[in-house]
């Protein structure tokens, strides 16, 4: 059913998806902060939905959802950052203002999804809330 996987929300999902990976690689963190010698972890994946839509102009519409299907969130550590003398790489501060913004993008993400299916819902029943 393609009107159920549109692109939309494939990449709705795929945006929830890599959020939520990001909280945790963030949740872990902060709970090793004072861990000596943990490093800090970093979770991308917006480029990957970027690049995936400038290319988009060659591939069909199912094709494209499939693709975005696809990606998958990249947890990476970084080995070089220290911030302490024990080896320890988190920066507090820095890691507070990841997790704030990364609850706010996961919140509206959220509210997206449901207004795209409240819509999908209001076209196929002609009633809305």
């Amino acid at each position: 059913m393609y009107w159920l996987d549109n692109i939309s929300t494939e990449l709705l999902q795929k945006d929830l998806d890599g959020l939520w990976v990001r909280q945790r690689a963030i949740s872990d963190n902060l709970a090793n902060y004072e861990t000596p010698g943990y490093k800090n972890k970093s979770v991308s994946f917006e480029n990957q939905l970027r690049g995936l839509l400038s290319d988009a102009g060659s591939s069909s519409p199912a094709a494209l959802a499939d693709s975005i299907k696809n990606v998958k969130p990249v947890t990476a550590e970084e080995k070089d950052e220290q911030y302490r003398a024990d080896g320890n790489g988190v920066d507090l501060e820095q890691q507070n203002l990841e997790m704030a913004r990364t609850v706010l993008n996961y919140s509206y993400a959220a509210q997206a999804m449901t207004d795209s299916y409240s819509r999908l819902e209001t076209a196929v029943t002609g009633n809305s809330k």
